[in-house]
């Protein structure tokens, strides 16, 4: 069967309508023509080789509708050969017309975009605080833009006129609200959801896409070194202690938590900290197991599979639902233990504490115990730079650095392959991976060691180091071993 396009010249107008001319053999055999309207009207100077000439007004949208129906056309009669039938221009017509009918039934059952957003939210209250609070800070910037811009926000604006939606929503953001291009992207990723989740009900009939904005490439990221974890961990200066007087500090309160184990008696029956002394922990196990902060606020003692034979810690990642074991350190193994002993399987690991209270007290601690490393941590404010100056470690601490942190330092390690290490933190893809290796100055800086060559004092040295450390018996050796590791 010949599927072309014609212009109907009989027509009196000085445009012509355009029709898709289906020709073959009918069912008797004879042969048989008919069209379908594509509901265009061309010039005839416009008509050229059977098509239509790109010097036509609104081209690109003729064709594109064109190419919808020629396509729906081709999917029509690849299904009737499918099924073992020869394709009539007659039948073809039909079936196009049927199924036509049948998209304009499935119409969008009708809802306000703030009563959707409302059902949206509702439908999102169980997932993690800190999601759910994203949510509310993108329903109080949309209601701020709509009383600012004086346009109420409606499904038709954003998937109608998204272009003019995403301009006008964005200077808002910029000009009235300070906010990043980092910021405003993940409100647009938020939206997205929403529509997405949207369209899925058949409130809307088409997602929107939105151009995402342009954002500054950080080689560096906030973690803190080996060193500092180290400084972080053997500070003990707002641990609880019954003759410590705390109360200098007005940050401080004390968390006391009931045992409920059968040997409860044994750990006194109650665990008690401070939330600085919680806050501590909590960032040093992240730290040590790369563990996500919507992982710990769900930690109960029992999702831990703790081997005690090959010393790992095995649990079940929250966002991916993927389990993760990882080796148990000096830190994460000391911590678990301060945290789970005496308490029931069914028990949280750790006393609950809201994530904004946690990167709160975090930067408090760190600014406290002088974490005053500076680093540079620049954004983008529409096509400017901003926030270019460099800035005290504790000023950009959250709890994603713990993350960070524990990928970080297993690469400086300088004995595991990103693939082992992308195994320990759970990572699926090189690309999401890559976004938590931290470059600084003196990771660069290695490279000066390529093709150095020693003098004859630094053989001598590496010589007489060799032959000491051979002299030792075995114990000696692995306490060297241990020093000159920490040392790197």
């Amino acid at each position: 069967m010949n599927v072309s396009l014609k212009l109907d010249t009989s027509n009196n107008g000085k445009e012509k309508p355009l029709y898709i001319r289906l020709r073959g053999k009918s069912v008797n055999g004879k042969t048989e023509e008919t069209s379908i309207s594509t509901e265009i009207k061309l010039l005839p100077r416009h008509f050229k080789n059977n098509g239509i000439s790109k010097s036509s007004p609104n081209y690109s949208s003729k064709i594109k509708v064109v190419n919808s129906i020629l396509d729906e056309i081709e999917k029509i009669i690849g299904e009737i050969n499918h099924q073992g039938e020869i394709p009539n221009p007659t039948l073809v017509k039909h079936l196009y017309f049927e199924n036509r009918v049948s998209k304009e039934v499935v119409t969008p059952n009708y809802k306000s975009f703030w009563n959707s957003f409302e059902e949206f939210y509702l439908s999102k209250k169980h997932n993690s605080r800190g999601y759910v609070k994203t949510l509310l800070t993108l329903k109080n910037h949309l209601l701020g833009f709509q009383k600012h811009s004086k346009r109420t926000i409606t499904f038709e604006y954003i998937t109608g006129k998204t272009i003019l939606f995403q301009s006008h929503f964005q200077d808002y953001l910029w000009s009235q609200k300070n906010l990043s291009n980092g910021y405003i992207n993940k409100l647009f990723n938020n939206l997205s959801n929403f529509l997405f989740w949207s369209q899925q009900l058949n409130y809307i009939q088409q997602k929107p896409k939105f151009t995402k904005l342009r954002e500054v490439d950080r080689d560096e990221k906030i973690y803190l070194k080996t060193e500092e974890i180290y400084k972080l961990f053997s500070s003990s200066k707002w641990n609880y202690k019954e003759e410590k007087d705390l109360k200098k500090n007005p940050h401080i309160t004390i968390i006391r938590e009931s045992l409920e184990g059968t040997r409860s008696e044994h750990f006194g029956s109650e665990l008690t900290v401070t939330n600085w002394e919680l806050v501590k922990d909590v960032f040093l196990f992240m730290s040590s197991v790369g563990c996500r902060y919507s992982d710990i606020e769900h930690f109960k003692v029992r999702h831990f599979d703790f081997n005690s034979n090959v010393q790992t810690l095995t649990w079940i990642q929250r966002k991916t639902n993927k389990s993760v074991s990882v080796p148990v350190t000096d830190i994460s193994g000391n911590i678990f233990k301060k945290y789970s002993g005496g308490k029931s399987l069914e028990q949280r690991l750790f006393p609950k504490i809201s994530q904004q209270k946690f990167n709160k007290h975090l930067k408090l601690l760190l600014k406290d115990l002088k974490f005053n490393r500076l680093v540079s941590h620049p954004k983008m404010k529409g096509s400017e730079i901003i926030d270019n100056d460099d800035k005290q470690l504790w000023e950009l601490i959250s709890s994603h650095s713990g993350r960070r942190s524990f990928i970080k330092n297993l690469i400086d390690l300088g004995n595991m392959d990103y693939k082992t290490i992308m195994k320990l933190s759970g990572h699926r893809s090189y690309s999401e991976f890559l976004k938590y290796v931290s470059v600084n100055q003196e990771d660069l800086m290695k490279g000066s060691q390529l093709y150095k060559l020693q003098s004859r004092d630094e053989q001598d040295e590496m010589e007489e180091i060799i032959n000491t450390i051979s002299s030792f018996d075995d114990d000696k050796r692995k306490l060297v071993l241990q020093m000159i590791r920490n040392l790197k």
